[in-house]
């Protein structure tokens, strides 16, 4: 309970240092005060871009594009605000834009607003080569899925040395359990095999990493934190439920 009033206070902070940009004189509890008013809410909902561009800069770390941060913020905000995350400092970004050469997983720390782990990460094998191009929810497809997901448990296999699953909370990826889409180490998805082919070995779906470090990046995101996989898909931008919602910061409320 206290880690989550912790959470919430310091998205206040972020909140009241846009919303009350240029306001002086007044108190840091008295601006507290005056975000239980509708009319600062609502002008703070017409902000949210304004609020996720502050939080991008603090960042300080331009390698994740700004558009897969703001997409990726909005559905994080919707799913906090119903309760769904249930580790809420950790959230992920995967940029399928990007060409599997780059570093396109970035994992956030929201609580100090900072990039704290990023990554190169492989994706489906029929989604494309260098870049992913192609994606699909259909079983045997070996395409990755775009989209929000939660992350699950954990486990260990003869295929895998260390798996996290992946519960997809969209149309794009809800298949995702029974896919067997998760996040895993794997031999060709290393900078060794990237420095000796020029690009990422490719998996059935699943966002695959280096193994150095896998245990460490499980522990910060497993059981509940929030991953986004991004590209720049207009229907999917279009038609996702969490990233169409015009409420993303009256869970401060």
């Amino acid at each position: 309970m206290q880690a989550r009033i912790t959470q919430k206070m310091i998205l206040f902070l972020g909140m009241f240092f846009i919303s009350f940009n240029g306001i002086t004189g007044i108190t840091t509890e008295e601006k507290l005060d005056l975000l239980q008013n509708d009319s600062i809410c609502s002008v703070a909902q017409h902000d949210f871009k304004k609020f996720t561009k502050s939080l991008y800069y603090t960042l300080g770390d331009t390698s994740l594009g700004y558009d897969s941060f703001e997409f990726a913020a909005k559905g994080y905000f919707n799913l906090l605000r119903k309760n769904k995350i249930g580790k809420e400092r950790f959230f992920t970004v995967i940029d399928f834009s990007k060409p599997s050469t780059e570093e396109r997983l970035f994992i956030i720390d929201i609580c100090y607003n900072k990039i704290i782990y990023k990554s190169i990460v492989a994706h489906g094998r029929n989604s494309g080569g260098l870049y992913a191009k192609k994606f699909s929810n259909e079983n045997n497809s070996h395409q990755s899925s775009i989209g929000f997901y939660l992350t699950s448990s954990t486990y260990r296999s003869h295929k895998y040395d260390l798996a996290l699953r992946l519960d997809g909370l969209e149309y794009t990826n809800s298949r995702a359990s029974s896919r067997g889409v998760v996040m895993h180490g794997a031999d060709y998805a290393t900078y060794e095999f990237l420095n000796h082919n020029g690009m990422l070995g490719r998996s059935y779906g699943c966002p695959a990493m280096p193994y150095r470090n896998f245990d460490t990046v499980v522990g910060w995101l497993k059981q509940g934190t929030c991953l986004f996989i991004y590209y720049p898909d207009h229907s999917y931008l279009r038609r996702s439920k969490l990233l169409n919602k015009k409420d993303y910061l009256t869970f401060f409320i």
